[in-house]
């Protein structure tokens, strides 16, 4: 224990003594323009998404965007989306591959990209920053971006600088995946929902790979986003656990947190103070204001997380936490569509409607007969944590097709509480191999079990059908 709440004050602390623009919830940057969040994965055909971008950046001729590949450890992926946005109709004059980043691409091999580490304090750079109306950093690891943004005390660099200028001017900035996360502060950089739910956090960062494994890994971003903590990739890769850990650290300063799924854009606009959402995914936004957490647990235990859920057409007041929801959907409140008794629990991977969102809007949401639902999660120790979803009084819940005869639900008031578990799993049945001279009565004598239950369980039809080298199954308790 004494462990991890020093790992805790280190990131606490790390954080304290940044200098960039940090912000708490309900200060103002009061910036005119708007940030582009993509939680991954953008489809090169997702038009909708790509339109709205340029359309933000000043419209198809006016767009002078900025692409900075930082995040990767290689050009493809800003190559890739430089060829997109003229696909989409930027001319391609009017786009630049900003050179800012941390690591060499071994295919270029008249460049060594390494060196272009110190470009954001250049200048020349932060100029070209300021002749464009939009930045777009692409996929990888955030904590690459914020290393080539940064100053080695924290503080912005000159082309930071520029960024937030053309921002607070009315300029879009925009990120998908690791670019999504460094718009935020505190930033989320690594861990799983298991992991930070088990263990809090750590202050140890290996590289990519520790975004998929252990605790939670916090660093500062770069401060955008000033209403609460992001993530990305949020129910593809089950991130609940890890932002609700995370947004309940940092709750002084902040009592939301905001998930974007793949292929999908959270869309802030600054002057206004509005979120809204486009793509083919939603955005979960977390409340941990009325959360209560019990600190006698290494394990996290927690009551009263306010879970909300907007799609595209939804919109959410970041000011006055006010909800608005796409006229295209009704209220299901007393018009559930399905009436399926409990206990619902998901067991994992095969359970229908595995992911959380799917889970909570067909079993609780828009199910009539049940008002809470169980999910579990634990590691190969089985330690772990119940999750128990609940809807109340104060639960909405709305229904509407999507692209088609596709189901779109949004919800808000959804409430989550998080007991901390051991489960203890054992085989059902053991496998044993009959030895030479051995008969059935003496293998049920040997386990303690019946020899009607051993003939019923194997297909046996007598207690003489046994031979050497046979391997039959022996019930477990």
């Amino acid at each position: 224990m004494k462990k991890r709440i020093l790992s805790l004050l280190l990131v606490v602390a790390m954080l304290m003594t940044l200098s960039i623009n940090v912000f708490a919830e309900g200060e103002k940057t009061n910036a005119k323009g708007t940030l582009f969040i993509v939680g991954g994965a953008l489809a090169s055909t997702n038009q909708e998404v790509y339109d709205k971008f340029i359309e933000l950046a000043g419209g198809k001729e006016k767009a002078k965007i900025g692409v900075i590949p930082a995040a990767s450890g290689n050009l493809n992926s800003s190559k890739s989306f430089i060829k997109d946005l003229i696909q989409y109709g930027v001319p391609e004059e009017n786009l630049v591959l900003l050179p800012i980043a941390v690591r060499d691409d071994s295919k270029t091999k008249d460049v060594d990209e390494s060196t272009w580490i110190e470009n954001s304090k250049k200048q020349e750079v932060a100029d070209k920053i300021k002749g464009l109306t939009g930045v777009w950093f692409v996929g990888g690891d955030q904590t690459r971006i914020t290393k080539a943004m940064l100053n080695a005390d924290g503080s912005s660099t000159v082309a930071l600088d520029a960024m937030w200028a053309m921002y607070k001017n009315g300029g879009v900035i925009g990120g998908t995946s690791a670019g999504a996360a460094i718009m935020s502060t505190p930033m989320l950089a690594g861990g799983t929902s298991l992991g930070a739910i088990n263990n809090g956090f750590t202050t140890t960062y290996g590289d990519q790979n520790s975004q998929l494994s252990g605790p939670a890994y916090v660093e500062a971003g770069l401060g955008f986003f000033e209403y609460g903590i992001v993530d990305q990739h949020f129910d593809a890769r089950a991130r609940l656990g890890r932002l609700i850990v995370t947004s309940y650290e940092y709750r002084d300063k902040y009592s939301m947190g905001f998930g974007i799924d793949e292929d999908t854009a959270m869309i802030y606009y600054g002057s206004t103070n509005t979120i809204e959402v486009i793509g083919k995914g939603g955005v979960t936004i977390v409340d941990i204001s009325k959360a209560v957490k019990d600190d006698r647990s290494k394990q996290l235990s927690m009551k009263n997380v306010i879970l909300n859920f907007i799609e595209p057409g939804d919109k959410f007041n970041a000011e006055t936490k006010d909800y608005t929801i796409s006229d295209t959907k009704d209220l299901t409140n007393g018009y559930e569509y399905y009436y399926v008794p409990g206990p619902i629990i998901s067991t994992g991977v095969f359970s229908g409607y595995n992911q959380v969102k799917e889970f909570i809007m067909y079993n609780l949401v828009d199910n009539e007969a049940v008002a809470e639902i169980k999910s579990y999660c634990y590691d190969e120790n089985g330690i772990g944590a119940e999750l128990l979803f609940k809807k109340t009084a104060e639960t909405k819940g709305y229904w509407g097709y999507r692209n088609g005869n596709q189901d779109g639900y949004s919800a808000t008031g959804v409430v989550l509480d998080i007991k901390p578990v051991r489960v203890t799993i054992k085989d059902a049945y053991l496998e044993y191999t009959v030895k030479t001279g051995e008969a059935l009565h003496q293998i049920a004598k040997k386990f303690k079990v019946s020899i009607g239950e051993l003939l019923k369980l194997n297909n046996l039809k007598n207690v003489t059908a046994i031979k050497p080298g046979q391997v039959i199954l022996i019930p477990q308790e």
